[in-house]
C-alpha cells in the first residue's frame, strides 16, 4: 500500500519538478552544511583547544560562519519552495475533486453521505498536505544528511561506526511495529473525523427540526461520535510517542557504548580527542536525522488511508457527455414498461403512457406514489430504470446527458439557493443574460420583493437562501425557468409555498409564455390542473387512472377521492 501512496505522491507533485529541484538544492546545501559541521569539530578541538593556535581559530570561525550561511540559504530554499509546491498540489487536488463531484452521477449522492464526501474533500486533503510536508523536505534533507554524516563517521573511525550499525535492526523493528499501528489508527482517525463532519452537516441542515424536538438524542449521538474521535486521537498519539521514546532509548544506549569505547581509545592514545568529538557530534546529528527519517516512514504508512480516501473521490463515476445531441422534442415522449428499483425498493412498476409535443400533462397521487421519481428520469437525474423512455424515435439513454438538460427545465418543491448574489443565482439558468432579461424573468415570476433588496441583483441571499421566505425562493426558481426557456418543462410542486393569488398569476404567465412547450406538472392543487390537457393518477408506483379532469371526476375513482380531500 505504501507503494501506491508513493506513486500517488509522485503523480501529484511531478508537474512541479522545477520548484522541487530548487527545494532539493536547498536540502543538499543544508545537508552538506550539517556534514561540514560534524567534520570541522576535530579541527576545533585539536587545533584550537589542544594546540591553542590563534590563526587556526580565526580560520575556523570564518569557516563556521560560511557553513552557517550556507545552511540558512539551504533552509530557506527548502522551507519556502517545497511548501509552495504542496500548496499548488493541494489547489490542483481541490479543483479535481470539485470537478469530479460536480460531474458525478446523481446516484453517487444517494449512496454516499454528503458529510463523508465533505470530510474527504477537506480534512483528508489537508491531512495529505501535512503528511506530504513532513515526508518531503524532511526525508530529502535527512537522507542526504545521513549519507554525508555516515561518510564522515566511517572516515573518522570505522570501528566505532560498527557499534552504531548494531542498532539498525532494532530501529527497523520499531519502525515496522509502530508504523503498522500508526497506519491502523490513522485510518480509524480519518473515519472518526468523517463521522464528526457528517453529524455536524446533518445537525446544521436540520437545525429547525432539532429545535422543535428533544435535543437529548442529538447530544447522545454527538457524545458517542466525539468520544470515539478522542479515543482514536489518543491511540494514534500513544503509538507515535512510544515509538519516539523507544528510538531515543535505542539511540542513547548506542551513544553510551560509543562514548565508552571512544573514551577507552583516547586513554590508550589510539585516537585524538578531536577525532572522538567529531565522531560523537556526527553520531548525535545522525541519530536526530534517523529519527526524522523514521517519523517520515511512519507518516508514509499513515498516509495510505488518507490517499485511499482521496482517490475514492477522484474515481467517482462521472456522467459522460457522449451520445446523440438532443435538439428538441419533435413528436412525443413515450414511457414503455418503465420500472425503477432503488436498494431493492420498487418505486415505479410497469409505467406506460405518452406525452405529445406541446401537451401539458398533470401528475397527481399520494405522497410516495412515485411521481417525483418518474419526472426525474427525463433529465437523467435517475438512470437506474428498466424498460424504455422514448423521445421521438430515440431511447433516452442514447442522448448525451448535457444536451438533454439544456432542453429540459425543472422546478422542484425543494428549491436550492446558493450563498451568492441574486444575479448569480439567476445566471445559472442563462449565463449570458442581460440585467433586462433578469428583471423580466423576475417580473414574470412575480418576484416583486427583489426590487426592495438593498443591493438589488447584487444582494447576497444567504446559505440556502436564508434571507428569503419559502415562497420567495420558489419564485426565484420559477424565474430561472423563464430565463432558460426550455423545450420540456417539469414542475414538481413548484408553487406549493405560494399564496393562491400569486400562484394563479404565475401559472397564467407560464401558460402564455410556454404555450407551445411540453410540460409535466406534479401538484396537489386542483386549480393548477386547469391548464393541463390530461391528467395521470399514480398509486403505489403505478398509473391507475388517466384522462381529463372532467372525465376523472365522472369516474369517481382515485382522482375523485383525491379531489374531494383536496377541496375539503
Amino acid at each position: 500500500m505504501e507503494k501506491e501512496s508513493l506513486k500517488f505522491l509522485y503523480t501529484t507533485y511531478r508537474r512541479y519538478w522545477l520548484l522541487l529541484v530548487v527545494a532539493l538544492c536547498g536540502s543538499l546545501l543544508e545537508s552538506a552544511s550539517m556534514a561540514g559541521l560534524a567534520y570541522i569539530i576535530k579541527n576545533v578541538v585539536d587545533d584550537v583547544f589542544v594546540e591553542k593556535s590563534y590563526e587556526k581559530l580565526v580560520f575556523i570561525i570564518f569557516v563556521l560562519i560560511g557553513i552557517a550561511a550556507a545552511k540558512q540559504i539551504g533552509f530557506f530554499l527548502k522551507n519556502y519552495f517545497y511548501p509552495v509546491v504542496i500548496y499548488r498540489a493541494l489547489k490542483m487536488l481541490r479543483e479535481k475533486i470539485y470537478h469530479r463531484v460536480v460531474e458525478a452521477k446523481p446516484s453517487v449522492f444517494r449512496k454516499q453521505p454528503p458529510g463523508d464526501i465533505i470530510s474527504r474533500a477537506t480534512t483528508d486533503v489537508e491531512r495529505f498536505g501535512e503528511i506530504s510536508s513532513t515526508i518531503g523536505t524532511n526525508l530529502i534533507t535527512e537522507t542526504f544528511t545521513v549519507i554525508g554524516i555516515v561518510g564522515v563517521l566511517i572516515y573518522r573511525d570505522w570501528k566505532m561506526f560498527l557499534i552504531f550499525v548494531l542498532i539498525v535492526p532494532l530501529l527497523a523493528f520499531a519502525l515496522q511495529y509502530f508504523g503498522e499501528k500508526r497506519k491502523k489508527y490513522s485510518k480509524k482517525l480519518q473515519e472518526s473525523f468523517s463521522q464528526y463532519i457528517q453529524h455536524l452537516n446533518q445537525l446544521i441542515g436540520g437545525i429547525e427540526v432539532v429545535k422543535l424536538f428533544h435535543k437529548k438524542i442529538f447530544y447522545r449521538y454527538f457524545g458517542k461520535v466525539n468520544e470515539e474521535l478522542f479515543k482514536r486521537q489518543k491511540k494514534n498519539r500513544f503509538y507515535e510517542t512510544v515509538y519516539l521514546s523507544s528510538v531515543e532509548i535505542i539511540a542513547y544506549t548506542a551513544t553510551a557504548g560509543i562514548i565508552f569505547y571512544g573514551g577507552s581509545r583516547i586513554i590508550k592514545g589510539e585516537i585524538t580527542p578531536g577525532d572522538f568529538f567529531s565522531f560523537l557530534g556526527g553520531v548525535l546529528i545522525l541519530v536526530n536525522s534517523l529519527q526524522t527519517l523514521q517519523r517520515g516512514a511512519i507518516n508514509l504508512k499513515a498516509l495510505s488511508p488518507v490517499v485511499d480516501r482521496i482517490k475514492y473521490l477522484l474515481s467517482l463515476p462521472v456522467e459522460e457527455n457522449k451520445g446523440k445531441k438532443f435538439k428538441g422534442l419533435k413528436k412525443q415522449i413515450s414511457f414503455v414498461n418503465l420500472s425503477v428499483k432503488i436498494d431493492h425498493n420498487l418505486i415505479l412498476d410497469e409505467i406506460n403512457f405518452t406525452v405529445k409535443k406541446g401537451e401539458k400533462v398533470g401528475i397527481v397521487g399520494a405522497t410516495g406514489s412515485g411521481k417525483s421519481t418518474l419526472v426525474k428520469i427525463l433529465p437523467a437525474l435517475i438512470t437506474e430504470y428498466s424498460g424504455k423512455v422514448m423521445i421521438d424515435d430515440t431511447e433516452l439513454r442514447e442522448f448525451s446527458v448535457f444536451s438533454l438538460r439544456e432542453k429540459i427545465g425543472m422546478v422542484s418543491q425543494e428549491v436550492f439557493i446558493f450563498n451568492d448574489t441574486l444575479r448569480n443565482n439567476l445566471l445559472i439558468a442563462k449565463p449570458d443574460a442581460t440585467d433586462e432579461e433578469l428583471m423580466e424573468a423576475l417580473k414574470k415570476a412575480k418576484a416583486d420583493f427583489v426590487f426592495k433588496l438593498e443591493d438589488g441583483l447584487d444582494t447576497v441571499l444567504g446559505e440556502k437562501g436564508s434571507r428569503l421566505s419559502g415562497g420567495e425562493r420558489q419564485r426565484i426558481s420559477i424565474a430561472r425557468i423563464f430565463l432558460k426557456n426550455p423545450d420540456i418543462l417539469i414542475f414538481d410542486e413548484a408553487t406549493s409555498a405560494l399564496d393562491v393569488e400569486t400562484e394563479e398569476y404565475i401559472m397564467e404567465e407560464i401558460g402564455k409564455y410556454f404555450k407551445d412547450k411540453t410540460a409535466l406538472i406534479i401538484t396537489h392543487r386542483l386549480k393548477l390542473l386547469e391548464i393541463t390537457d390530461r391528467i395521470i393518477v399514480m398509486e403505489n408506483g403505478r398509473i391507475v387512472e388517466e384522462g381529463t379532469k372532467e372525465e376523472l371526476i365522472q369516474k369517481k375513482g382515485v382522482f375523485y377521492r383525491f379531489s374531494v380531500i383536496s377541496n375539503s
